[in-house]
């Protein structure tokens, strides 16, 4: 059942709907404060164009880690294909015997 939160950014109070943790969803506001801040805004106000250039920022950021997640989890899949590979090379080392049975 979602939680409902108020957070606050730029000076507006927001209520939201939220799976997540109150402590989380501060952790989520102080973010875009801060991000908002470093594009030129202040805690009590944010420009049109500090809040765009923070929602590019956060997007970029956003974009660049789903990528790395990406590349790690294929990394993952072909060091489990490879895993397996080997598991299936010690097995037929341990029991020569079943492989010989197969070779007649």
């Amino acid at each position: 059942m979602p939680n409902r939160v108020t957070i606050q950014i730029a000076g507006q109070h927001y209520t939201m709907l939220a799976e997540e943790s109150e402590e989380y969803m501060n952790e989520v506001a102080e973010l875009a404060q801060q991000t908002i801040a470093e594009c030129g805004g202040s805690a009590a106000f944010a420009t049109t164009r500090s809040l765009a250039l923070a929602t590019v920022n956060l997007a970029d950021e956003y974009i660049k880690a789903k990528k790395q997640a990406e590349a790690a989890e294929a990394k993952l899949r072909v060091a489990e294909s490879e895993n397996e590979a080997l598991r299936s090379q010690l097995e037929r080392s341990r029991n020569p015997h079943n492989n010989n049975q197969h070779r007649k």
